[in-house]
C-alpha cells in the first residue's frame, strides 16, 4: 500500500500570516477540516463542526503513544503543512530566538548550523530545532523532535536539490529521516 493510495487526495488552503490550515477532504470526502493552535475543528458533510480545544493538552495522554483520533492527526498534520512550506521564511516569524550553533561538513560543503528557539506556544515540532544552511544560504537540513510524541521521536528533513519558481529557489527534493540526529 502506497502513501497515495492510504490518503485521501486533500485540498490545503494554508494562512501565511497566521497560523491555520484548513483541509478540505479530511478525515473523508465532503468534509472540511480547520486547524489552529487553539483549536481544531472537523465539519462533515451536513452536520455542525465538531471542535476540540487546546488540542496539544490531549498528548499528554500515554494513548497518544499508540495512537491518534481525528482531531489529533488534524493537529499534528496542520501544524506541519503550516510550517514546512514556508520554511526558512518561517524563521522570519516574531518571538525567535537564534544562536550560532557552529558548522559542519556535509556532502562537500560546510553548513552553517543555526539554533532556534521557538516561542512558548508556538505551532512547530519542538521549541529548539537547528537548521543547517549551505555556502549558498539555501537550507540543506532541519533537525526537531516531535515534542507531542517525545523527545525520542526524533526527525531531519534533507533538502537535496531546489528548483527557481520565479526567482524563489523552493525546495525540490526532500528527504525525511525518522530517529536521525
Amino acid at each position: 500500500l502506497s502513501l497515495h493510495d492510504a490518503l485521501p487526495i486533500l485540498g490545503a488552503q494554508i494562512d501565511l500570516d497566521m497560523p491555520q490550515v484548513t483541509l478540505q477532504g479530511y478525515p473523508e470526502a465532503g468534509a472540511t477540516s480547520t486547524f489552529r493552535p487553539d483549536r481544531v475543528e472537523i465539519a462533515r458533510a451536513g452536520q455542525s463542526a465538531v471542535g476540540v480545544d487546546e488540542p496539544r493538552k490531549r498528548f499528554r495522554s500515554p494513548r497518544t503513544l499508540a495512537w491518534w483520533t481525528e482531531h489529533e492527526m488534524l493537529y499534528f498534520a496542520g501544524y506541519v503543512l503550516w510550517n514546512y512550506p514556508q520554511l526558512p521564511f518561517l524563521l522570519l516569524q516574531p518571538g525567535l530566538t537564534f544562536a550560532d550553533a557552529g558548522t559542519t561538513e556535509r556532502a562537500g560543503e560546510t553548513w552553517q548550523k543555526v539554533a532556534v528557539r521557538f516561542p512558548e506556544g508556538f505551532p512547530t515540532h519542538s521549541p529548539e530545532q537547528t537548521f543547517y544552511f549551505g555556502p549558498d544560504g539555501l537550507l540543506r537540513r532541519h533537525d526537531y523532535w516531535v515534542g507531542i510524541m517525545g523527545k525520542f521521536a526524533r526527525g531531519a528533513r534533507l533538502i537535496h536539490s531546489y528548483a527557481d519558481v520565479g526567482g524563489l529557489q523552493l525546495a525540490r527534493h526532500i528527504e525525511m529521516k525518522l530517529g536521525a540526529w
